[in-house]
């Protein structure tokens, strides 16, 4: 069942628990700005662009048909009737069916005697926290799915699976990389990341994988990284770049702008930097707070669910995620699916029994992988 929570507005947070006085009433906020930044989502926003989106009634799944590899073509001698001769068919089918899940809640009890001595509005943005709540779940499930499809192993004659990019120690029991020692905050670093996301490209592109819809999610530290790109060979500092850097000082327009620290393109990909790549351990049925929320469908927890997984680089099979690549709507070829029950809904009212005023946001919907073809990740271990 969801937690629904008083919010004593008016008492002060001491960093482990909330006083019992009001001591947040009669004062005035000077200059203070009560929502100072908010959460945007990177991946449920662009469903559109590289997840198909699906709207169901009257049942509990879709599903996406998909097709294997093209047959191949043959001679035909004059006279003779074409005839299928093989005994299997030429070409390979199968299915992918995405459930939804069960209906994802945030909700909030606010008393109204903190309403009514209160001298700011809370309601406005207590409910843009719980819908954005909403979607920043939505969209670390999203980046989960696209990490294991990127690590899906290939079926004969169907697809040829996802795109890993790894970067590990060497030796038996050497210690695990992590972020800043596989990509440094050096010429270094930016020389391994560039090289890593070529690799990658250059796997879709031999899998024909259409150039025009791809999208490379980093973490703000790869950013950072990328900054110390130019003049680097691999090897040694060098006095001319053997590549531009993304940051280089000429590049001050669309798509890179060095003044506003925006990388637009990178090799080929559409880049976007995000928070809600995953990280640790996502497994089992004893997770609380968010991570249960994100790895489980129900509130029950589940064991082995389609949102769990291991992202902590202890293994190869648990790498962790630092670039994450998706394509394909467009060419109708997504690498995740999504269905929706009912979309994004909002409720307030007062609740005369409790002296509080309810507000909820909620959702129901579900994701699986369809196409693992079109999603590739860059990991470390």
């Amino acid at each position: 069942m969801s937690n629904v929570n008083y919010e004593r507005i008016l008492a002060s947070w001491n960093g482990s628990t909330h006083d019992s006085t009001d001591s947040l009433a009669l004062k005035v906020f000077s200059g203070m700005v009560l929502e100072a930044f908010q959460q945007s989502t990177q991946f449920y926003d662009r469903t559109g662009q590289f997840i198909s989106v699906k709207v169901i009634e009257g049942a509990n799944s879709a599903q996406w048909p998909i097709l294997g590899d093209d047959p191949a073509p043959s001679y035909h001698t004059p006279g003779v009737v074409l005839n299928n001769t093989v005994s299997s068919p030429r070409i390979k089918t199968a299915s992918a069916d995405v459930v939804v899940d069960e209906i994802l809640v945030n909700a909030l009890d606010v008393p109204f005697r903190d309403m009514e001595i209160s001298h700011f509005d809370v309601l406005a943005p207590f409910a843009t926290k719980l819908g954005r709540g909403i979607a920043k779940v939505l969209d670390k499930k999203i980046a989960i799915l696209a990490v294991k499809a990127a690590r899906t192993a290939s079926v004969t004659s169907l697809h040829g699976g996802g795109y890993k990019v790894e970067r590990n120690s060497s030796g038996s029991g050497s210690t695990l990389l992590t972020d800043g020692s596989a990509y440094q905050l050096s010429p270094r670093g930016a020389y391994n990341f560039r090289s890593d996301v070529a690799s990658l490209a250059q796997a879709m592109d031999e899998k024909a994988v259409p150039e025009s819809s791809r999208y490379l999610f980093i973490t703000p530290y790869i950013k950072s990284v990328l900054r110390f790109e130019a003049n680097f060979d691999g090897t040694n500092l060098t006095s001319v770049p053997v590549l531009p850097s993304t940051y280089d000082q000429n590049l001050n327009t669309s798509p890179n702008d060095v003044n506003n620290r925006v990388i637009g393109m990178l090799e080929g990909f559409k880049v976007i930097v995000t928070n809600h790549l995953p990280s640790g351990d996502l497994t089992g049925n004893s997770l609380t707070g968010e991570d249960a929320a994100i790895a489980y469908t129900s509130g029950s927890g589940t064991t082995g669910g389609k949102y769990q997984g291991l992202f902590d680089g202890s293994t190869q099979a648990g790498g962790r995620p630092v670039a994450v690549a998706l394509c394909g709507a467009d060419t109708g070829s997504p690498a995740i699916g999504m269905v929706q029950a009912s979309g994004l809904r909002s409720y307030v009212e007062a609740d005369e029994r409790r002296n509080t005023q309810f507000m909820k946001a909620q959702m129901m919907a579900g994701m699986g992988i369809i196409c693992p073809w079109s999603a590739g990740v860059i990991q470390v271990y």
